[in-house]
């Protein structure tokens, strides 16, 4: 069942601009994402007195449903498998880190990170640049950049005391 002390109202203050931002990087139109996060906080609202945190933290279960509606969206607006594989084949960390720790955590793990690091995670998964960009734009080997990039989830995983 839901904690008493997280209302409805404290969980859309909290998590509204993050799911926007969330559905945004998988729509890429602002007022799609705004309707999207609208039906993702209704079903919030509907279900939360179903909710139960001993399996699953508040962020997760809200990022759960916001992945879903974007997945329904797709699906109902028949919009090519293309996109629908993109959505489902996001790589491994990403999901992990938006499922299983706050934005907030994230933020204050990644600025435990020397620069470099830092620089690497937020041009390849905040900018969406691949590996290969990421190199040529900060001035190193590919090869070089795998292995910073490595490096740096693995501090992550320190800093975030989860397994990726």
């Amino acid at each position: 069942m839901a904690t008493e002390t997280n209302t409805i109202e404290d969980i859309y203050i909290r998590y509204h601009d993050k799911v926007v931002n969330f559905i945004m990087r998988k729509v890429s139109n602002h007022d799609l994402a705004e309707d999207l996060a609208s039906d993702v906080f209704l079903k919030v609202a509907q279900k939360y007195s179903t909710f139960d945190s001993s399996k699953a933290s508040v962020s997760t279960w809200i990022y759960t449903i916001a992945q879903n509606r974007v997945i329904d969206h797709y699906r109902t607006n028949h919009i090519s498998d293309e996109l629908q594989d993109e959505i489902h084949s996001e790589s491994n960390i990403e999901e992990t880190l938006l499922n299983n720790e706050t934005l907030e955590e994230l933020a204050c793990a990644l600025e435990k990170l020397p620069e470099r690091e830092r620089t690497l995670i937020v041009l390849h998964y905040y900018n969406e640049k691949s590996l290969k960009e990421v190199a040529l734009q900060m001035g190193m080997s590919y090869a070089n950049a795998k292995i910073v990039h490595r490096k740096a989830l693995q501090m992550l995983q320190q800093h975030l005391s989860f397994s990726i």
